[in-house]
C-alpha cells in the first residue's frame, strides 16, 4: 500500500478537492484505495458518503487498541474507496498525542498496514499539527496542492520547510511527489504570475497538468460527488484523470 500525505500549509487551495478526486480517478483504473481525514472541519468526510453510520473515526484508530484499520475503515457509495472518517474532536486528540512519549510522532505509521489498498491518501490539517506530522512520518511521499493565488505561495514554501524537517528528523525516505495548481483560474494576470513563479523555483516540482476553476467541480462536491461520476465528460474530469497518471508516474521515480 502506498501512503500519500496531501498537505498544504494556507487553506483554500483545494486540498479535499485533490484528496477526493484523485481517488476516485486512481478508483477508476481499479485501485482500492483508502482515505484518511486527519483534518477536524473534516471536509473529506462530509463530501463522500459512506454505505452506513460511520461507527469509528481516526481519533479511535489512534487510541483504541482495539480498533483495526480494517475496523475503522468504512465502505463508501463511491466504487473502490474505503474511508477513516475524520472527527470533530481532532485538536484534542493531537493535543493527547503530544502528551505521549517521543513515539508519538510515528503512531499513524505503526497501525497502516494493509495488504488490501493500494493507495492510502491523507488529508491533513492546514497547521503543521501533530497529526499533520504523523501523516508525512506515514506516507511514502506528499503531494501539495496550489491555487493561482499569492497565499498558496506563503503555503507551498511553509510546506516545503515543514516537508525538510520531517525528511531530515523523521522519515528520511519521504518524497516529495510534486505540486499541483488544483484551482487555476488562466485568465487573469496574477494567476500567470503565480505560476510562472512556481516553475521558476521549483522547476523539477510542478506537474504539468493544471486542473483549472471550474464550477462543475464545485457542485460534484456539495452533491458528494466525484466529478467523473458527476459530470464526467466535463473538462475537470479529463484533468484530474491525467493529473492522476502524471502523479502516479511521479511516485514509481
Amino acid at each position: 500500500m502506498r501512503v500519500v500525505t496531501i498537505c498544504q500549509r494556507k487553506g483554500g487551495n483545494g486540498k479535499s478537492t485533490l484528496t477526493l478526486n484523485l481517488a476516485a480517478a486512481l478508483a477508476e483504473q481499479s485501485k482500492k484505495i483508502l482515505l484518511i481525514d486527519t483534518d477536524d472541519q473534516k471536509n473529506t468526510t462530509s463530501a463522500i458518503p459512506t454505505k452506513g453510520p460511520a461507527a469509528y473515526t481516526v481519533e479511535d484508530l489512534l487510541f483504541d487498541q482495539y480498533t483495526t484499520l480494517e475496523d475503522a475503515a468504512e465502505e463508501t457509495c463511491w466504487d473502490g474507496i474505503h474511508l477513516i472518517a475524520g472527527s470533530r474532536n481532532l485538536s484534542a486528540a493531537a493535543a493527547k498525542l503530544e502528551a505521549m512519549s517521543e513515539s508519538h510522532k510515528q503512531l499513524l505509521k505503526k497501525l497502516l498496514y494493509s495488504k488490501w489498498y493500494d493507495f492510502c491518501l491523507i488529508d491533513t490539517s492546514p497547521s503543521l499539527n501533530i497529526l499533520t506530522i504523523n501523516a508525512m512520518c506515514a506516507s511514502h511521499g506528499i503531494i501539495i496542492p496550489l491555487s493561482s493565488n499569492y497565499f498558496s505561495l506563503e503555503g507551498l514554501a511553509q510546506t516545503m520547510d515543514a516537508f525538510r524537517k520531517v525528511k531530515e528528523g523523521l522519515r528520511h525516505d519521504l518524497k516529495l511527489y510534486g505540486a499541483a495548481f488544483v484551482i487555476h483560474d488562466g485568465r487573469t494576470r496574477l494567476a500567470s504570475e503565480v505560476q510562472e513563479k512556481v516553475k521558476e523555483q521549483y522547476p523539477e516540482l510542478l506537474c504539468d497538468t493544471v486542473i483549472g476553476r471550474n464550477i462543475k467541480i464545485e457542485e460534484a462536491q456539495v452533491r458528494k460527488q466525484s466529478i467523473f461520476s458527476y459530470a464526467p465528460e466535463d473538462r475537470g474530469a479529463a484533468q484530474y484523470r491525467a493529473l492522476a497518471r502524471e502523479l502516479v508516474l511521479r511516485m514509481a521515480l
